[in-house]
């Protein structure tokens, strides 16, 4: 099997995709490496500035110097805005958007060892472009991310003072958003706001306290709309009826 390692870029839920990543690969039984030193180096990218995109580029070429034999995936906003640009790129070997994070390590496993047993069917799959088989072109895996109901969760967890102590972790339980502000790009690569449901947040949340955990952070692109999407009875505190009579007024 060869080794992995992911890169985040941009916000606390480019980070908590990045942990879902990990997670991802880690099941498929992969072991983390260095960027230096790993066969597969997934760029999970940020697009809200031209400078976010600028330092996509400029990983992506720093990757390619430090280690010429690494894989590059990028992922995340600006593989989901741009992936022609991005696939353009030297080095760049696959380009994976938001539409498709949730099957990454499966897509790229499939491809760099064909013989696993739980492969993805590629009738099942939905690209921009055709999978290249000459030419050297890369593959596209980039659909509408309007079409999309997943949501990665993993969570996030940030170093104390000292470098084996992790405190306070980050938990994405909602992505998304359905305003459209015409300055924002978020809604475009983001896709409809959707929440984590609410036994997988509990579960999660309980596997951290058992942990030993005393605090966790909750985050989401648009956090107060979580819950919006899903049938968990919120009426029956209140909440959901509070929040159709804001939304009617």
């Amino acid at each position: 099997m060869p080794t992995y390692h992911v890169e985040n870029f941009g916000c606390r839920a480019t980070q908590a995709d990045g942990a879902a990543l990990e997670r991802q690969f880690e099941s498929c039984g992969l072991d983390r490496a260095s960027a230096a030193n790993a066969d597969l180096v997934v760029l999970n990218t940020c697009t809200v500035t031209h400078s976010a995109d600028q330092d996509a580029r400029a990983a992506i070429r720093r990757v390619q110097r430090q280690n010429p034999q690494a894989r590059i995936i990028v992922t995340g906003c600006y593989a989901q805005r741009a992936p022609e640009e991005i696939a353009a790129l030297p080095g760049v070997s696959w380009v994976i958007g938001n539409s498709h994070k949730h099957q990454l390590a499966e897509l790229v496993l499939n491809d760099v060892v064909p013989e696993r047993e739980n492969f993805i069917p590629l009738g099942n799959l939905a690209w921009n472009s055709e999978r290249p088989t000459t030419g050297g072109q890369r593959p596209l895996y980039v659909s509408d991310i309007f079409a999309h109901t997943e949501l990665l969760a993993a969570p996030v967890f940030e170093s104390g003072f000292h470098a084996s102590e992790r405190t306070r972790p980050n938990l994405k339980v909602q992505d998304g958003c359905d305003n459209r502000c015409s300055f924002c790009v978020i809604p475009s690569v983001r896709g409809h706001s959707r929440s984590l449901p609410l036994d997988q947040v509990i579960g999660e949340v309980n596997t951290l306290v058992a942990a030993g955990y005393r605090e966790l952070v909750i985050s989401g692109i648009n956090l107060g709309r979580w819950g919006r999407d899903l049938d968990i009875g919120l009426r029956a505190s209140g909440l959901g009826e509070n929040a159709s009579s804001q939304e009617a007024a």
